[in-house]
């Protein structure tokens, strides 16, 4: 904080402002060095004292370069150069009287000013600078008095042709590089939402994918197997085209747990998620469906095409051989119970069949794949 208790930016950054005091700085140069011509013209006119002269000539020539160097060097350049707007309504009060009022520098100067405080701060800095104005001509009122000489002669004429003329190019110039500045600036936000909403959307996908699966396995969870199982219904009455859902469970699981320890089912819950994903097609879905129970769609699926993929799993799992924390190889099996959709059935009925399928699977010595509702059944899946 500095001492008026303006924030310090952070350094690399232009504090707030500094684009309006540079922006300021070319009008203001080359307003006040062609005014003084007409300044000039209107205090030789009215015979000012030579005070008024000196005072003229630095305002004009040094006060642009000091006002900027008074702004940037400000915590606040908005607030400064706006400062200094107003010693520069100051000063356009002051002029017109020690001119005796002469009609056409006059004008010209307090209509330009008049346009910068406008243009700058709104009709509140407007107000301001016509109080600035006052002050001014007050001050002046006491050091020169009153003088009324309004006609402009034909040399005071001549003299203020070049402001006339240059300072609206000078305005034109800065107000078209403003509209410039503007629009890339619009198009840097707009291109800072773009970003923004991509990285939204992103974040809101990672967080979706997150919620529908199971921490351990990676693989989808109950609720998003469920959803994908009300999906394929929806599909099949739409098309006609079946399914098969085929429900997994690893064979004497509690035991390993038991024996091995939690942190080896763990390890064999992964492994079967790995094995799972290596035999699906990229069009069937897998999740973890409560414990060490599992469930499979395959979409487009007869329970006899569904069974061959069911039986490659199986065959693949048998095979699998998972290392204990304790450094010991363990091999798993699972059973399989197979069914595909009977229109119009849920999808409840249809999982409960499944359900039944998978327990006679067990029931038959484990390690193989049952469908139902023909009660077709594989024999014992080997390890390729």
């Amino acid at each position: 904080m500095d001492a008026a208790g303006h924030a310090t930016p952070p350094a690399g950054v232009l504090p707030r402002g500094s684009g309006l005091a540079r922006r300021t700085y070319l009008p203001r140069t080359v307003g006040l060095g062609i005014g003084a011509l007409c300044a000039g013209a209107g205090l030789y006119q009215a015979n000012a004292p030579s005070w008024a002269w000196s005072v003229m000539l630095v305002y004009c020539f040094a006060w642009p370069h000091i006002a900027l160097r008074i702004s940037l060097r400000s915590a606040s350049p908005y607030a400064a150069e706006r400062r200094n707007l107003l010693v520069d309504s100051f000063a356009g009060g002051l002029w017109p009287v020690v001119m005796a009022f002469n009609v056409l520098p006059s004008v010209l100067l307090l209509a330009a000013l008049a346009m910068n405080n406008f243009a700058t701060g709104g009709a509140r800095l407007f107000g301001k600078g016509l109080v600035a104005h006052t002050a001014g001509a007050g001050a002046a009122l006491l050091f020169v008095g009153l003088k009324f000489q309004p006609q402009p002669s034909f040399m005071t004429v001549l003299l203020c042709m070049p402001f006339l003329l240059s300072y609206p190019l000078v305005l034109g110039v800065v107000m078209y590089r403003l509209s410039i500045e503007l629009s890339r600036r619009k198009d840097e936000l707009v291109l800072e939402k773009r970003r923004a909403d991509e990285a939204n959307l992103t974040k809101t996908r990672v967080l979706a994918e997150l919620a529908s699966r199971d921490e351990l396995t990676g693989l989808f969870n109950r609720r998003h197997m469920s959803a994908l199982l009300a999906q394929q219904r929806m599909a099949c009455q739409r098309s006609g085209e079946g399914f098969a859902v085929a429900l997994v469970d690893l064979d004497h699981f509690k035991r390993i747990n038991d024996i091995h320890g939690h942190a080896a089912g763990d390890s064999v819950l992964r492994a079967f998620a790995e094995q799972a994903e290596a035999a699906m097609r990229g069009t069937d879905n897998v999740g973890r469906w409560g414990g060490e129970e599992f469930l499979i769609i395959y979409p487009r699926s007869t329970a006899h095409e569904a069974a061959q993929g069911a039986t490659r799993l199986c065959e693949r799992v048998a095979a699998a051989v998972v290392m204990t924390p304790g450094g010991q190889p363990l091999t798993f099996t699972v059973s399989i119970g197979l069914t595909e959709h009977v229109p119009p059935e849920s999808v409840e009925a249809m999982v409960e069949r499944a359900d039944r399928a998978m327990y006679q699977a067990k029931s038959q010595g484990r390690n193989r794949v049952v469908t139902q509702p023909d009660s077709t059944a594989t024999g014992q899946c080997d390890g390729p």
